[in-house]
Order: C-alpha cells, then sequence, then structure tokens
C-alpha cells in the first residue's frame, strides 16, 4: 500500500531565529528545540518515512511560521521559506511535496505568494494557520487569497494556530486547574480545533465556496469537530443564510479531512459516513507526532474496505494535491 501523509511540518533556521525575535506569538510548544532536528533536517525526515512505510509527505510550516510575524518581516519571511522549502524537495522529489507559508494579514501579498508558489515553486496549495490577528478569514479583506486560489484551482490547508490572549483568558484560564492545564485546553487539547471549525463554518456561511468553487480545502484532527455537527448546521443554516446550498454540499464538495496523528476508529468511521474515502486522507502531524508504525498499521487494519484504503492511503492526496 502506496501511503502518503498530508500535514506534516518543517521549519528553517532563518525563521526559527526571526520568530523568536519578532513574533508577539510566543510558541508554546514545549518541545520545540527537542524537536528542531526532525524539524530542519530533510534527511532526518526521510530516515524516519522509511523506517515506518511513508512513501510521501506533504510538508508545510505551520504554527511558529512567518504568517504571524509583523508585516514588515510576514511577506519576506514567508517567500524565504518557500523558497527553502523547494530547494529542500528538489533534493528528494519523489518524498516530499510542498504547501506555501501565506503571510495572510497581507492578503494582496499572500495572493501573489502563492501564485509564485504554485507556479514558480511547484507547491500544491497554501497554509493558513488560526485566526489571522484574531480575525477569521470569511472577513471581505482576505478575499484575494481564496480568488488566487480559485484561480489556480489549488488547495487551501487551514490549520489551527495559537488563539488570541483574550479568547485563552475567557474561555479556558480557571483557578480550579494549573497554567498549563489551561494553555493545553486551549491549544492541543481543545482550543485550536474549535477555532477552526469556527474558521471553515464561518468560510462557508458567509458564502465564499459558493463563489470560489474551484477552492479546495484542506482540514486535519478529523474536521476539527464540524462534521459531528452537519446536519444540525443544516437544520439552521436556513435561518441566516440564502445561499443556493446547503452546508453540508459546500462542505462535502470542497472540503478534504485528514486524521492529523488522531488514529481513532470512532472519528474516523463517522467522517468515512459523512464524507466519503474520496474526501479523506491520511496525516501523522510529524513531527510533533511521532506514531511509527501506527501510522502504517492503523489503516492497514482499519474496518474499511480495499477501496476505502487505497483513497485515503493515497489516492484522495494524489488528487486534491496533484501529485500524479
Amino acid at each position: 500500500m502506496k501511503l502518503i501523509t498530508v500535514e506534516e511540518h518543517y521549519d528553517t533556521e532563518r525563521n526559527i531565529k526571526e520568530f523568536n525575535q519578532y513574533s508577539a506569538v510566543k510558541n508554546n510548544n514545549p518541545r520545540q528545540g527537542q524537536l528542531r532536528p526532525d524539524l530542519v533536517d530533510f534527511g532526518n525526515k526521510v530516515a524516519y518515512m522509511d523506517q515506518n512505510g511513508i512513501d510521501m509527505q506533504v510538508i508545510s510550516d505551520a504554527g511558529n511560521s512567518p504568517q504571524v510575524l509583523p508585516d514588515q518581516y510576514a511577506v519576506d519571511g514567508a517567500h524565504a521559506q518557500n523558497e527553502t522549502l523547494a530547494e529542500n524537495i528538489s533534493q528528494y522529489p519523489d518524498r516530499f511535496a510542498g504547501l506555501a507559508t501565506l503571510p495572510a494579514n497581507t492578503p494582496d501579498e499572500a495572493a501573489k505568494e502563492l501564485e509564485y508558489a504554485v507556479t514558480n515553486l511547484g507547491m500544491k496549495g497554501g497554509i493558513i494557520s488560526g485566526s489571522v490577528n484574531g480575525q477569521f478569514l470569511d472577513d471581505p479583506r482576505f478575499e484575494p487569497i481564496f480568488a488566487a486560489a480559485d484561480q489556480l484551482g489549488t488547495t487551501l490547508y487551514l490549520h489551527p494556530g495559537v488563539i488570541t490572549n483574550d479568547q485563552k483568558s475567557m474561555l479556558y484560564d480557571s483557578k480550579a486547574y494549573s497554567a498549563l492545564g489551561a494553555t493545553m485546553m486551549a491549544g492541543a487539547m481543545w482550543g485550536w480545533h474549535m477555532e477552526q471549525g469556527i474558521q471553515l463554518m464561518r468560510i462557508i456561511t458567509a458564502g465564499i465556496l459558493e463563489k470560489y468553487p474551484h477552492v479546495k480545502i484542506a482540514s486535519g484532527h478529523w474536521g476539527e469537530f464540524v462534521p459531528m455537527f452537519l446536519e444540525r448546521i443544516d437544520g439552521f443554516s436556513p435561518i441566516i443564510t440564502a445561499l443556493p446550498l446547503k452546508f453540508s454540499d459546500y462542505y462535502r464538495r470542497q472540503v478534504y479531512l485528514s486524521p492529523s496523528g488522531m488514529f481513532t476508529a470512532p472519528q474516523m468511521q463517522l467522517v468515512l459516513t459523512e464524507m466519503g474515502a474520496d474526501h479523506v486522507m491520511w496525516s501523522e502531524d510529524f513531527p510533533y507526532v511521532q506514531s511509527g508504525l501506527e501510522t502504517r498499521q492503523f489503516l492497514e487494519q482499519a474496518d474499511v474496505t480495499a477501496a476505502q484504503r487505497e483513497a485515503i492511503a493515497h489516492g484522495t492526496a494524489e488528487t486534491v494535491f496533484n501529485l500524479n
């Protein structure tokens, strides 16, 4: 079985330095220093893939990326990040494909960078992590990014990002548990994913996928809570929007899901029931998650048909990211 994983991450020495120096959004991953070799060194990545039966990774920068730098650094930082990624991919063209880092707070520049990265560097789409300085992507000022992606017929990976301090304070800080507990609850345990589900709900409700039907959206962590509420959302959507299709129609037409290392059978069966295997891809979230042989074995042993397994393992990703 050929295996492609699609939410896998990298970083560069330049970005690590600039992030530490300029970012107002602080790194909240206590293992970031420990993971640095696996983020930066593509030889390490290939060795890990060889050991664990992974044929290809779709690589992106997420979280601590130039996206969150002040505007005067974000555009050049994203461009440098994409050039370095393309250079690394050129050394292992059969093992990696890339998604462009986008300076989303400067939407016109982000649209230009996406077009450049796809047409000149061979990137397979772009990635945006979380809200953008607390703003969601349904704001009209972000429309140039969707227009560019639609014209290119490419994919935007909507990855979680660090939520704002105000959100964290209101929703997750508590005297009943530790500050570390609040940070984890606001992040990888719950908050990142809830916010990213809200992000996608707002994008569809605002009519962005109606206006831009050629954009493909990739969403990790089994869809960031949205699939379990599709029917519920459909029931209320006509009250707040006059779109010609149901919310779930846009979602099932243009959104593609993966587990991001959440190798859990109940969520997998729910997503397959709601979306079908042609909208499901595989992902480990390397190097933040390192499941080793389970990355392959879970899918090999999953209660799915042979056709579903092949689609999830590589077929859907090959279509979504134009890997053939």
